[in-house]
């Protein structure tokens, strides 16, 4: 939260009012005919709405007192320019002018002029890093003024004290000051105690009082024109909407707050951590890390040292989650010398612990969890001489957490005594305070209780802990959100999986299995409601990347035109955060039994991680197994090579036969068969196979491997969402829609193709393809099939598109759609990829499609070749049409494709896999052939 009285020192303006053209930067002129004294006001007044033209006016001032030997307004002004100095962050300067003023008040004889002086003196020497001397100087100023400058003061003294963590103090000022500014009707320095007040009962988790006080604070600002005022109310709601779990509404208010910074022209770093703490509670790690590290860059050219450490704590948190362990321990370690510094000594324990937790974090990053290290890098005893540190200075959540951390290192170091006290302690929280420290601590209480042979109540307080979490998620709305702070159910997940599989417990690794996938998207209303203010944003984002291509075809600067498209972006994006849709809901999780009902002669496998071991639960016949499959790294390093491998497959020209890459691509093939595949094939047989992937295998082109080829095989994000979308409504019409986008040349004949093969069909091209018309149509087709260039974003996947004849067609622009066809196919390059989020989520196009109305999505993982394309999918169209379910059309196009020497067809046909329910026709009338014309467009 920022602070009125430090951050926007206008107590220079003394007993005097800004007016609104002042509050909007307009300059006052100095005029030649007024008074020394006169011009010295005048210089004082500008001090904080233009200080560069103050400095000039204030030295103006200063020679003309100067020659007339008056002492008073030589005072005035050189307090002027000392408070313009501490608007530029010139704080040497502005110490040396504010000292100056006061042994010119002095020879004055003014010892009002003087504690004015000391009052901007304050939080000069605060800023500059000296907190005693610039308290000391304020304490001095209140016993030099009385009435209503002395209730200024004290305001003033009050941010100080909140700042540096005296809150007791900074309470009994306000106390005092705020009856006094009421009667004389100083609405203004009221705004600053309010606001001042508000943040106090923050940081006691007040936040129904902070809550009120910064309501009043906002109204007061409307009535009174106070325009920044204003903005550091809206901020200081954010942070206090943020802090009561309310996240859409504190991304609104701060949004809010920076509209209105950027209509006044001024850059605030505070605002920046603010946005960097909200979006790190709900794990949008990337974008909470560059809001941290634009602050630590505003405050530091700012020379705010005082906000400089609680920046640079942020992204030392950031970095930690993100795996960046070296940033993580140098911004710990320069927030704990900066802390030390100033003498805030309730942040030093919490720096202390994040660069224990960067000393103690694995290379690939640290979720909330415990963390385990073997041997300990730091001893128990230190992680809870912290913890101790983090509880007595009110950090709730972190000393919580470092109990956890404490425990799991003693029990490392055989100290199980020890390791049960840290986490009786830890466990203690679990029934009040916010979802996130609840959530932490059942996770602490289920290790407390396995530790004590309690297995059957340590899986209980797991399931505590992510009842939580859900609950949590659902109040979030928007589903990018909920997404992300799935994150949190990682630790009980883990937790949860270790026991099943210690306990070889089928049933409960497949429960735990599905905690760690995706849910969010399940937990949206069927139908979104169309907005219009959503919607215009979008036409006019398409209409700016339309005008880029041009832009660039054309050979001309497209700076100004990727700035708007930045901007208009992110409007998108914080208008679906802060207008969630009503009517989220959890999604049960379906049980073994109940899947085995719905299988048929399918097998289930679903691929669970622990740690880095790999899991897999079959079933068959109603009968679960469960199989070890090993360390994962092999899969995972083939994985992450073959993408580039198989691009250069489909970019072979002629005689260019990328044999290096057909190797990658064959020696990837063995991997996945023999270390996802071999263990368990003597349960799948010759069975169509239902995958359920982890994570990070959602990507792998699953007709590679050998047992795969020729044999159907769906692809579902979660068993909880193939469930809900096999049992979706089947379509009453067979209608078919054909859609060719732009720039993409075999896009036409492609969909031309494929409408001829369903009578009735309608066809798309050209400006016809555009996105309102295939908004307005998809919802009333049973197929859908979209040959067009697709884009993955992956810093943000709901930013993902495919390029339609009037721009690109969005994620967002697609949760804007009435309905959506049961089954879709995508012939766009990698448009069946999907965002994996830190909490096993995914986002994107085909995400969105099976969160809706569409039970089936054909599409590629990895880029394909445009005119390889337009054979593979009338290949897959035509036994479509013949009668095969989709999973079996697919694996039969694939299979006459990946015995082909062209290695761009052999990569194309092996990119796609099928999404969703893979064993169902689409349905409706209208789509089967005649047994004839079957047989004459599958040929002999």
């Amino acid at each position: 939260m920022t602070k009125l009285g430090v951050v926007d020192d206008r107590s220079a303006e003394g007993n005097r009012s800004t007016s609104p053209a002042l509050s909007a930067g307009v300059g006052v002129p100095v005029a030649d005919s007024e008074s020394p004294r006169e011009q010295a006001q005048t210089a004082l007044t500008l001090a904080t709405v233009d200080p560069e033209r103050a400095i000039v006016a204030s030295a103006h001032a200063e020679a003309a007192a100067r020659d007339a030997q008056d002492w008073a307004a030589v005072s005035v002004a050189c307090r002027a320019r000392g408070v313009a100095d501490v608007q530029l962050r010139n704080l040497d300067s502005a110490v040396a002018q504010l000292r100056a003023a006061i042994a010119a008040a002095r020879r004055a004889g003014d010892p009002e002029l003087a504690g004015e002086a000391r009052m901007s003196l304050g939080p000069a020497l605060l800023l500059r890093g000296q907190p005693t001397q610039g308290l000391s100087a304020v304490k001095q100023a209140i016993g030099e003024l009385q009435g209503l400058p002395a209730a200024r003061a004290r305001v003033q003294r009050s941010a100080m004290l909140e700042l540096l963590g005296r809150l007791d103090e900074s309470l009994a000022d306000l106390r005092s000051a705020l009856p006094v500014l009421r009667r004389a009707g100083d609405a203004e320095w009221e705004v600053r105690a309010l606001s001042n007040r508000s943040s106090v009962y923050a940081a006691r988790r007040q936040f129904r009082l902070a809550e009120a006080d910064l309501i009043r604070t906002w109204e007061l600002c409307d009535q009174q024109g106070l325009g920044l005022a204003a903005a550091y109310a809206e901020q200081n709601l954010g942070c206090v909407k943020a802090a009561r779990g309310d996240v859409p509404a504190a991304l609104d208010w701060l949004a809010r707050a920076g509209e209105r910074y950027a209509a006044l022209g001024v850059e605030v770093g505070s605002l920046r951590v603010d946005r960097a703490t909200t979006l790190l509670g709900v794990r949008l790690l990337d974008e909470a890390r560059g809001a941290a590290e634009e602050a630590v860059a505003i405050l530091q050219a700012q020379h705010r040292v005082v906000e400089v450490p609680e920046a640079q704590l942020i992204l030392s948190t950031v970095a930690l989650l993100q795996g960046d362990n070296d940033v993580a321990f140098e911004a710990a370690s320069a927030a704990t010398i900066g802390f030390r510094k100033l003498g805030r000594l309730e942040w030093l324990p919490l720096a202390r612990f994040a660069r224990l937790q960067a000393q103690l974090a694995p290379p690939q990053g640290l979720d909330w969890g415990p963390v385990i290290v073997d041997p300990p890098a730091v001893p128990a005893a230190r992680i809870r001489t912290v913890a101790d540190q983090l509880e007595q200075a009110g950090w709730t959540v972190p000393a919580l957490e470092a109990r956890v951390v404490a425990a799991m290192t003693a029990l490392r170091e055989g100290r199980q005594r020890a390791a049960r006290r840290d986490l009786e302690r830890a466990a203690a929280a679990r029934r009040s305070g916010p979802a996130e420290v609840r959530a932490r601590a059942w996770v602490a209480e289920a290790l407390l209780r396995e530790a004590e042979g309690s297995r059957g109540g340590a899986k209980r307080a797991l399931r505590a802990s992510v009842r939580i979490v859900d609950e949590h998620s659902l109040s979030l709305g928007a589903v990018e959100l909920r997404a992300h702070v799935s994150m949190h159910r990682n630790a009980p997940a883990q937790v949860g999986l270790r026991l099943a599989l210690e306990d070889h417990d089928v049933a409960a690794v497949h429960w735990w299995g599905e905690r760690q996938r995706a849910s969010a998207e399940l937990g949206r209303p069927a139908l979104p409601p169309v907005d219009p203010g959503l919607a215009r944003l979008l036409e006019e984002l398409r209409a700016t990347m339309t005008e880029i291509a041009e832009a660039r075809v054309a050979g001309r600067s497209t700076h100004t035109l990727v700035t708007q498209q930045t901007q208009l972006e992110r409007s998108v994006r914080d208008f679906a955060r802060r207008h969630p849709w009503a009517g989220a809901r959890t999604a049960a999780i379906p049980s073994l039994g109940e899947l085995a009902a719905e299988l048929g002669r399918s097998c289930l496998v679903e691929y669970v991680d622990h740690g880095p071991d790999l899991a897999a639960v079959t079933m068959v016949d109603g009968r679960a197994r469960l199989h070890r499959l090993g360390p994962s790294a092999e899969v995972r390093n083939i994985l992450r090579h073959l993408p580039f491998a198989m691009r250069r497959m489909v970019q072979s020209v002629g005689d260019r036969r990328p044999e290096t890459a057909m190797a990658v691509v064959d020696n990837a093939a063995e991997v996945f068969e023999r270390r996802l595949l071999t263990p368990i094939a003597k349960v799948f047989g010759d069975r169509p196979l239902l995958v359920v992937p982890t994570g990070w295998l959602q990507g792998l082109p699953w007709s590679l491997p050998p047992s795969c080829r020729g044999r159907p095989v769906t692809v579902a994000p979660s068993a909880t969402l193939w469930q809900t979308a096999r049992n979706r409504p089947r379509p009453r019409t067979g209608s078919v829609l054909a859609i060719a986008g732009p720039q993409l040349p075999g896009a036409l004949t492609e969909a031309q193709a494929v409408a001829a093969l369903y009578p009735g069909a309608t066809l798309l091209t050209g400006a016809e393809a555009s996105a309102a018309r295939v908004g307005g149509m998809i919802g009333a087709v049973a197929i859908c099939h979209l040959a067009a260039h697709g884009s993955v974003r992956p810093d943000n996947p709901l930013f993902s598109s495919l390029l339609l004849a009037d721009g690109p067609f969005t994620v967002f622009d697609l949760e804007q759609v009435g309905a959506t066809p049961r089954h879709v196919v995508l012939a766009a390059c990698e448009s069946g990829v999907s965002k994996v989020t830190p909490g096993q989520e995914i986002l994107g196009l085909t995400a969105t499609l099976l969160s809706r109305q569409t039970a089936t999505v054909v599409a590629p993982v990895i880029s394909i070749d445009d005119a390889e394309t337009t054979s593979l999918m009338v290949g897959y169209h035509r036994r479509l049409r013949s009668g095969r379910v989709p999973a079996q059309a697919l694996a039969e196009t694939q299979q006459d494709a990946l015995t082909d020497a062209d290695p761009r067809l052999r990569a194309t046909a092996a990119a796609f896999i099928c999404l969703g329910v893979g064993d169902q026709l689409p349905g409706g009338s209208g789509l089967e052939m005649d047994a004839g014309h079957a047989q004459d467009c599958l040929g002999p």
